[in-house]
């Protein structure tokens, strides 16, 4: 939808609109159905983890409300737009299988998150890098682009740009972007907002650029400051959503949530707020204590008093009809949870790489299966995809796994663990006899 002198806004379609919308894509179906070649694992059939076997997992899930922007619609953050190249490939690769995650009928990655960058100039009390961060990168972005060749050769459907800070080393992220086949997968950023000018902004979507996620932990800006250990932080992320609204890249909230934050009623004010900054979506991240970052990161864990109250939120934000003009919730841990679609680590839908290279299961999680400045990604993949055999159905592992992985990473507490350190452990999370909490 766009205005006669503005950018591109999103808007919000829920009941009757999101299901004729819903007909027209299962309509588009019918061209992969045609061409068995050009699309060799899609799949309708339920029995076989096609489309008919995901309706229910996704509702159930609560994906009920789509995103119209600028002439695409979106369904997900992990999903590219709709209709594009790249969510034709998506289907090719097996990406509508939800279903049939784990199995050779989903090949596809739909989310991997780089950390293009150690730098950052800020301290965030739930940052899964901070032990990491560092003045200096360590990384080319030669490297960084021949991971996203291998990622993409995998099938990768949206690559987020991450850190880090990745504004600062900007040319660098505009040289891969500029680089990149934006046929194969679209691209997003994930920034503070520190540093974005219109100017940056506009030098990005020229680039092919998609999406940009600004972290947003709360609707105040004294708590969200804290939250980030930088004054100013509220403003730096208000003005990156302007300029970024302004050069009609689609915009998203990263939100990580805090007990005050919740509490306080924050969830439906930022919704109402976000909607007017022309935001199509927000992603609700709840912190993790990430092994590596220590006991200190464990006050900042939600009880579940306050995880219920997220879950509540999302779903009647999503699918309540009364509603309409709230921008789509993305919430991860809801979605992941073992009573719905299960944990997707480790490139089932989701994986990281982080600044320093080391290829893991999801951001959460600083477990390394190899090194892209040591050995080829597809490998490093292979192993990694050997490891994640199916949908994990218990407690998230970066809690459970938390206490062993600060054990083994005494002596190095800022270097993920190698996978074969923790075999056995990580073997016995997907056991049939391993308990689903």
């Amino acid at each position: 939808m766009t205005g006669p002198a503005g950018p591109p806004c999103p808007r919000y379609l829920t009941g009757p609109e999101a299901r004729r919308l819903g007909r027209r894509l299962q309509a588009s179906f019918w061209k992969y159905l045609v061409r068995p070649r050009s699309y060799p694992l899609f799949r309708m059939r339920a029995s076989r983890g096609g489309i008919l076997a995901n309706r229910k997992l996704l509702t159930g899930a609560g994906l009920c409300k789509v995103i119209e922007f600028d002439g695409t619609y979106r369904f997900s953050l992990s999903t590219p737009r709709w209709p594009s190249h790249v969510f034709d490939r998506m289907a090719a690769g097996g990406g509508l299988n939800v279903a049939a995650a784990g199995t050779p009928a989903k090949r596809q990655i739909d989310m991997a998150i780089l950390g293009i960058t150690r730098k950052c100039a800020y301290r965030c009390r739930s940052c899964y890098e901070r032990d990491s961060l560092s003045a200096e990168d360590t990384l080319p972005v030669s490297l960084w682009a021949e991971a996203v060749r291998g990622l993409q050769h995998w099938g990768t459907s949206v690559i987020v740009l991450s850190g880090g800070e990745p504004m600062l080393r900007s040319e660098g992220v505009l040289s891969l972007l500029r680089s990149a086949d934006h046929d194969h997968s679209e691209f997003h950023l994930h920034t503070t907002g520190q540093g974005v000018t219109d100017d940056i902004a506009a030098a990005f979507r020229r680039a092919g650029l998609s999406a940009v996620g600004i972290g947003l932990d709360d609707d105040d800006p004294g708590r969200h400051d804290e939250m980030r250990g930088r004054r100013g932080a509220f403003e730096d992320a208000i003005r990156a959503l302007g300029s970024f609204r302004r050069a009609g890249v689609f915009l998203y909230l990263n939100t990580c949530l805090s007990s005050p934050f919740i509490r306080s009623g924050g969830l439906p004010r930022l919704a109402e707020k976000a909607a007017e900054w022309g935001v199509g979506i927000i992603r609700l991240l709840e912190p993790r204590p990430c092994g590596l970052a220590g006991e200190r990161d464990v006050p900042m864990v939600l009880s579940d008093a306050d995880r219920e109250s997220a879950a509540t939120f999302y779903e009647i934000a999503n699918k309540n009809p009364g509603f309409p003009a709230f921008p789509l919730i993305s919430y991860e841990a809801y979605i992941e949870h073992p009573d719905r679609l299960g944990c997707r680590m480790g490139g089932l839908s989701h994986l990281s790489i982080s600044g320093r290279g080391d290829v893991q299961p999801c951001v959460f999680l600083p477990v390394s299966f190899g090194n892209i400045a040591e050995e080829n990604i597809s490998a490093i993949l292979l192993r990694m995809r050997a490891a994640v055999p199916r949908p994990l159905r218990r407690a998230c592992p970066a809690e459970t796994l938390a206490p062993l992985l600060r054990e083994k990473s005494q002596n190095h507490p800022a270097t993920p663990v190698a996978f074969e350190a923790i075999r056995e452990e990580w073997e016995s999370l997907f056991s049939p006899s391993a308990s689903p909490s």
